[in-house]
This record gives C-alpha cells, structure tokens and sequence, in this order.
C-alpha cells in the first residue's frame, strides 16, 4: 500500500500561524520534504517535532521528487512544506503532486498562511476578485508587456516582489496609463510589517524584506483608448503588425482587424 502526500501550509513569517491540523501532521508522517532543511528545522524545533528532511527545491525539484514518490511507494506518509505559506504557490510542488498524480498516489491538502491572501486583507480593496501571476519575468522586455497587460483584466493584479526589484517594478507599473492605486505590502506578520499606498508619486521607504504589490485598473479609463496606447507601445518594441494586433485583441476584447489596420498605418507612419 503506498503512502500519502501532504501538502502542508507553514507560517509566513510568525511562528505562531502554523494551524493545528498542520503540526498533527508533521508529527505523523515519515518524512518532510523542505525547501530549506535549516529554515524548516527552526520551525520544527519550536514544536518540538523531530522527523528525517528531504530537500525539496527549485533547482532539484525533478530529481527530488522521483526520490520522495521512492519513498511514497515505499509506503510511507510525506508532509511537503515550503519556507514560507503553501507549497506549488510561486514555490515549488507542483512537479512532485503531478508525479504522485501519475503513480496513483494520494495527495492531500492542509492548508495554510497564504502571503497573497494575507495582503489583500489589509489592502481595503472591495472588489469580489482578484488576478495572481506570482513573480514577473526576469527579462526586461517580457516584464514590460506583462504589466502593460495588467488594466486588460479590470481586476486587481497581484504579483510577489523581491527586495532587489521592488523600487525597479513600482517605477514600471507607475509608467502605466491604465494603472491606479498601488498597495506593496512589506514583511507580513513580522515585527516590521507595513503597508505602503501609492496613489501618486513613489515614497521612500525601507527596500529590505520581502514584498506582495497590488496593482488596481484606474477607474473610468477609456479602454479603447488605452488599447491604441498598448499597441503603439507594441509596435515601437518592434512587435509586427499582425502579432501586437492579435496580443492588443486578446487582452482587450477589441476587434482584431481594426487594430491590425491601425498597426500598419501607425508602422507607414513611422517610416516616413
């Protein structure tokens, strides 16, 4: 008989946030497969929990995880955690649950801290939803067009920042006609916990710590209008015609054909 799976939910920064269900957990599987086995270990040792660690993480995750389903069909239970919050949430996971999902093993959920959920609590945003994309890309360009997609979804975006791009990333989502209210959200449930409201110019403040930033669409943006804008800003990227058309359409839900149009009369425009 195979083991099971946990995914198990760990504390964002407070110590104190581990749910009950979660330490029954740790205490009763075989195994904990961590990002960190130093981190993982603090947390641990303030339960007085003692279980043998695999290392789970990014770089290794594939190799790691055919070791863990080993250990699985093996039989024996595995609590998977992360450093921080719920593991397969811009933390790695998902690779070891599709690889249990394929071997027909168990895979249960003990859900926990959510660093994303966490933040919106404290934003004062009322809308009923909200978009998620985890961290940006890396590259310059890729990031620019993402965020440049952000007032298509008419929702808040919340994206996770670390400390070495924050003053980088608020600079860009600014530039952005069709972006509003910025909340970044500092070091939650730490001793240096803060919210930061942008509706403005950016204020100076402490870059250390790690960050959640909630970008709102501005209120009675002409959408129209700000698509034209989008595709301009395509097409002197040196995105053609027919690609910035279709990418403006999509995010937009304008007609593809007249921004096509207004592609090539833009790129004849601009080469005279």
């Amino acid at each position: 008989m195979t083991g099971k799976l946990y995914i198990v939910g760990t504390p964002i920064g407070n110590l104190k946030d581990i749910t009950l269900r979660a330490l029954e957990t740790l205490k009763s599987v075989d195994l904990i497969a961590c990002e960190d086995t130093r981190h993982t270990r603090i947390l641990l040792d303030s339960y007085s929990v003692s279980k043998p660690l695999i290392s789970y993480y990014r770089q290794k995750e594939r190799e790691a995880a055919a070791k863990i389903v080993g250990e699985l069909s093996l039989g024996k239970n595995v609590a998977l955690v992360t450093d921080a919050g719920m593991p397969c949430l811009s933390d790695p996971g998902a690779i070891l649950v599709n690889e249990c999902i394929s071997a027909g093993i168990a895979v249960e959920s003990v859900p926990g801290p959510s660093a994303v959920i966490t933040a919106f609590s404290v934003s004062g945003i009322v809308d009923t939803g909200f978009v998620f994309l985890g961290f940006l890309p890396d590259k310059a360009g890729d990031r620019k067009r993402m965020i440049e997609s952000f007032p298509g979804y008419k929702l808040p975006v919340a994206v996770y920042v670390a400390p070495h791009d924050i003053e980088k990333i608020l600079k860009e989502l600014r530039s952005v006609n069709g972006i509003g209210r910025i909340t970044v959200v500092k070091e939650l449930t730490k001793i240096h916990e803060s919210v930061i409201r942008i509706d403005g110019d950016i204020p100076p403040f402490d870059a250390r710590g790690e960050f959640v930033v909630i970008a709102e669409p501005k209120e009675n943006v002409d959408d129209e209008s700000h698509a034209f804008e989008a595709l301009e800003k395509l097409l002197a990227d040196g995105a053609t015609p027919s690609a910035a058309a279709k990418e403006i359409a999509a995010v937009y839900n304008i007609n593809k054909n007249l921004l096509y149009k207004f592609a090539l009369n833009y790129r004849a425009k601009d080469k005279n």
